[in-house]
């Protein structure tokens, strides 16, 4: 039996381990919310500021941040960041929700493609995945005021 405890006794030890880097991990990413994703939202939507007829706002959550563009009252996108756990650790990740007219398309993607940590994220890549989303908008024609299905 006294095999029995020292087993015991590490699984609690390695389970404490793994809690620690899961705190670990979280803290990481709101970090990254906060230094990162956050202001470089924030720089987009204050472009649709001197936008006529869009209106842009950014909302910070517990564990994640959101860009709400609307276009005549119309919801055009939602971008949203938020956590994607892989297997060395968490990775942000987007959310998109684009109006095409009669429905919304939803798409989910890493903010980079290639192989990365969270430290390797930087504003201009939550950027570059917003403008390519928002792209869609703009090229699906069935943004605010078009009709569905054009």
């Amino acid at each position: 039996m006294e095999n029995g405890w020292r087993m015991e006794l590490r699984e609690i030890v390695n389970e404490r381990v793994r809690v620690t880097r899961a705190e670990k991990e979280n803290a990481a990413f709101e970090d990254f919310l906060d230094r990162v994703a956050v202001p470089a939202l924030e720089e987009v939507a204050g472009e649709f500021a001197s936008i006529p007829s869009r209106e842009a706002k950014v909302r910070r959550a517990p564990a994640s941040a959101t860009l709400q563009v609307m276009a005549d009252n119309v919801d055009e996108i939602s971008f949203r960041i938020l956590k994607h756990y892989a297997a060395d650790g968490i990775l942000p990740c987007a959310e998109v929700r684009v109006n095409r007219g009669a429905h919304t398309a939803k798409y989910e993607t890493l903010l980079r493609g290639d192989q990365h940590t969270i430290a390797d994220v930087t504003g201009d890549d939550v950027i570059a995945k917003f403008i390519h989303y928002y792209r869609l908008v703009k090229n699906s024609g069935t943004g605010a005021g078009a009709p569905a299905g054009t």
